[in-house]
C-alpha cells in the first residue's frame, strides 16, 4: 500500500468510527493529510472537560512519525503526549491508528470511563480495506494484461493518438504537489520576508528530525513556530513597538528590540536622547527558550543599554514574577511577555545610564546568577516588594 493510500485509509477509518458529531467521549474534529485534531471529552457531575490533541502529519509519513501536541496544562496529558511522540509504533502496519488507540485507552483508564466499542474495530476495518485494496489492484493488473495482449500502444504509456495519457500517474503528481507546498499555514497578514524565515526554519527543523539531530523538543518547537507566526501577524510588530529576530535561525534563541515605551515616561525621553547622542533607537533583549517550553518560562535579559530601576537586576536579568517557575503559565504568549516587559520598565521608572563606568556592562553570567538568586528569594518569601538589592 502506498504512503498516501495508507494515510487516507487510516484517516477514513477514524472519521467513520469517531465522527465530529458522535455522542461518545472521543471525536475526530479535523482530518486532513497534514493535520488530525482529536477531542476527548470527560463528562462528570453535569460538567464537561475537553482535551484537544493535534497531530501534525509529516509528508514523509510513515517513515517520519507524526508530531503530537496539546495546549492542556494537565500534567497527565503532557506526559501522554510525550509518550506518543517518543514511541515509534514498532511493528504496526497502521501507526496512526495504533497511536490513536493508545491515546483513547490511556485517557479512558485515567478518567475512569468506558472504552468506546469502536476502538476494537479500528484494525479489523483496516484489514478489510486492505483486502479490498488488494482486490482492486488485482483487477487493475488483470485489465492491464488484457490490454497489453491485444497489442495496444498503452504498453509504452501512450494513448491511441500516440500522446502520453493525461491521467497517467495523476495520483502521484497530486501527492507530490501537496507534499511540496510550504507547511507554514495561517500566513495571512505576514510580510513576505517573514514568511521566508518561517519556511527556512521549518525546512531546517525537518532536516534535523530526519537526521536525528534535534534541538529542543517537538512540543516546544511546534509552540515556538506558532508563537513566531503570531508575532509576525501582530499589530504591535507592524506598529514598530518591537521587533524580533532568530539568532542563527534558531527557534530557541531570539533577539528582541524594544523601540517604543509610554511617551509620558522618563524612559521615553532617555530613548530620544539615546537616538540623538548614539544613533541607537531601541533597547536590546535576549530571549532563550528551553525544551520544556511552554511549560517553563523563557530566560529574558536586557543586553544594552545599561539602565537603573525598571526592575532590571545585575547582568540585565528581569525581576518579573511571570518569568519565574512560580509565576509562569503555559497560557502566556511571547508577545504578551514582551508587552509586560515594556510596562514593567516604565512602572519601575527605568532610566538609561549614559555615562557608563567601566565594568557596568551586562553579561550573561551575571544575569544568570541574578536570576537564580531572584528565584530563591521569592521561593522563600513570596512576591512582596523586596529590598532593592534583592530585586
Amino acid at each position: 500500500m502506498s504512503r498516501q493510500k495508507l494515510l487516507r485509509t487510516e484517516l477514513s477509518i477514524l472519521e467513520k468510527c469517531f465522527p465530529k458529531n458522535c455522542d461518545g467521549c472521543f471525536q475526530i474534529v479535523v482530518s486532513s493529510v497534514e493535520e488530525l485534531v482529536c477531542r476527548f471529552t470527560n463528562s462528570k457531575n453535569g460538567t464537561s472537560t475537553i482535551y484537544d490533541l493535534t497531530c501534525n502529519i509529516s509528508p514523509s509519513y510513515p517513515v517520519v512519525m507524526p508530531i503530537w501536541i496539546s495546549d492542556s496544562e494537565d500534567k497527565y496529558i503532557a506526559d501522554l503526549v510525550g509518550e506518543l511522540n517518543m514511541s515509534e509504533a514498532a511493528g504496526s502496519s497502521h501507526p496512526l491508528l495504533s497511536k490513536v488507540r493508545y491515546f483513547i485507552s490511556q485517557m479512558c483508564e485515567h478518567m475512569i470511563v468506558s472504552l468506546p466499542p469502536q476502538v476494537e474495530q479500528l484494525f479489523s476495518m483496516a484489514a478489510q480495506q486492505g483486502q479490498d485494496s488488494d482486490s482492486d489492484n488485482m483487477e487493475e493488473d488483470i485489465g492491464s494484461d488484457e490490454t497489453l495482449s491485444d497489442g495496444d500502444d498503452v504498453a509504452d504509456g501512450t494513448d491511441d493518438d500516440g500522446d502520453i495519457g493525461e491521467d497517467m500517474f495523476a495520483d502521484e503528481d497530486l501527492d507530490l504537489q501537496a507534499d511540496d507546498q510550504p507547511d507554514i499555514g495561517g500566513d495571512i497578514g505576514i510580510a513576505e520576508e517573514n514568511k521566508a524565515i518561517l519556511e527556512r526554519v521549518r525546512m531546517n527543523t525537518r532536516q534535523e528530525y530526519l537526521g536525528g539531530a534535534t534541538s529542543g523538543s517537538i512540543a516546544a518547537t511546534d509552540r515556538l513556530m506558532r508563537e513566531l507566526k503570531d508575532i509576525y501577524r501582530s499589530q504591535n510588530l507592524k506598529d514598530n513597538i518591537f521587533s524580533v529576530e532568530l539568532i542563527d535561525d534558531c527557534l530557541y534563541n531570539w533577539n528582541m528590540k524594544l523601540y517604543k515605551v509610554d511617551p509620558d515616561s522618563p524612559l521615553f525621553e532617555d530613548m530620544k536622547k539615546l537616538r540623538s547622542a548614539e544613533g541607537k533607537d531601541h533597547l536590546l533583549f535576549h530571549i532563550v527558550f528551553d525544551d520544556k517550553f511552554p511549560y517553563s518560562p523563557p530566560f529574558v535579559r536586557l543586553v544594552k543599554p545599561v539602565v537603573t530601576g525598571g526592575y532590571v537586576l545585575a547582568g540585565g536579568a528581569i525581576c518579573m514574577e511571570l518569568l519565574t517557575p512560580q509565576g509562569w503559565s503555559s497560557a502566556y504568549t511571547v508577545e504578551a511577555v514582551i508587552m509586560q516587559i515594556q510596562a514593567t520598565l516604565v512602572k519601575g521608572k527605568a532610566r538609561i545610564v549614559f555615562n557608563q563606568a567601566r565594568g557596568e556592562a551586562y553579561t550573561l553570567s551575571k544575569a544568570q546568577h541574578a536570576y537564580k538568586s531572584l528565584v530563591k528569594i521569592h521561593e522563600k518569601s513570596g512576591w512582596f516588594t523586596p529590598p532593592k538589592d534583592e530585586g
